[in-house]
C-alpha cells in the first residue's frame, strides 16, 4: 500500500468529522437549549452535561445503534432500522432522530454516495434514524468501525459545545479548551467496540426531559 493510500482513511475521517459536513445534526442541541434557559446548566457545569450525554445517550444508545448500522446490510440492515425505531418510544425523540437522518440521506444523494437499498427503504418508511444511517454511511465511505465511532462521539461532543457557543453560554476558545479536556474520555468511549447484535439501552433522563419541554422561540429543533 502506498503512503498516499494509507493516509486516505485518516483524511476521509477528518472530512466526515468536520463541523461543516452536512450531517443533519447542526440544528440539534440534545436538550441543552432548554437546560441553559432554565438555569440547570451554565458555563461551569457545561462540560459535565456533555460528558453525561456522551456516557448516557451516546455510549449507551447511539454507539450501539451506529455499530449495528455499520455492520448490517440488506434485510438485516432493514431489520436494524426497525429495531431502533421500536426502542425509541418518545415521539419527540423519535421524530428528531428521523429528521436528522433525512438530512444525512440527502447529503448522501448530493454526494452520490450509494447506500444499501434497505437503508433507502427505511427512509421511505419513516424509520431512517440518524445513528443507524450514520453508521451505514460511514461504512460505505470506507472507515473502519473504530474510526466511525470516533467520528460519531466527537460529533456529539462538538455539537453540544457548538450549541452552547451559539446560545451565548460559552466562547469559542473556552469551547476548544473544554473539548480538549474531554478528548481522552471521548477516545475511551469510542474505543469500546460493541459486540454484534447488542441492543442499545441509553439513560439520559435530564436531557430527555429538557428536549421534550415546549419552548417558544427555539433556536434549535430540540
Amino acid at each position: 500500500m502506498s503512503a498516499e493510500a494509507g493516509m486516505m482513511p485518516l483524511v476521509r475521517a477528518m472530512q466526515l468529522a468536520d463541523s461543516g459536513f452536512p450531517s443533519g445534526v447542526f440544528a440539534f442541541s440534545w436538550g441543552l437549549e432548554s437546560a441553559l434557559a432554565d438555569g440547570r446548566v451554565d458555563r461551569h457545569s457545561l462540560s459535565g452535561w456533555v460528558l453525561a450525554e456522551l456516557q448516557g445517550r451516546w455510549h449507551g444508545f447511539d454507539r450501539l445503534a451506529l455499530a449495528g448500522g455499520f455492520r448490517a446490510t440488506g434485510a438485516a440492515l432493514g431489520d436494524w432500522f426497525a429495531t431502533i425505531d421500536a426502542l425509541m418510544p418518545v415521539e419527540r425523540l423519535r421524530g428528531a432522530s428521523v429528521q436528522a437522518g433525512e438530512a444525512l440521506f440527502a447529503a448522501a444523494r448530493a454526494l452520490r454516495i450509494e447506500l444499501d437499498p434497505a437503508a433507502r427503504a427505511a427512509e421511505r418508511a419513516g424509520l431512517g434514524h440518524f445513528a443507524v444511517v450514520h453508521g451505514h454511511f460511514l461504512a460505505v465511505s470506507g472507515l473502519d468501525l473504530a474510526a466511525a465511532l470516533a467520528v460519531s462521539a466527537l460529533a456529539m461532543a462538538r455539537g453540544c459545545f457548538s450549541a452552547a457557543v451559539r446560545l451565548g453560554a460559552i466562547g469559542a476558545i473556552a469551547m476548544q479548551r473544554e473539548l480538549s479536556a474531554l478528548a481522552p474520555r471521548i477516545a475511551a468511549l469510542a474505543a469500546d467496540l460493541p459486540a454484534p447484535g447488542t441492543l442499545p439501552a441509553g439513560f439520559s433522563p435530564l436531557s430527555d426531559i429538557a428536549l421534550m419541554r415546549p419552548r417558544d422561540g427555539r433556536l434549535f429543533i430540540n
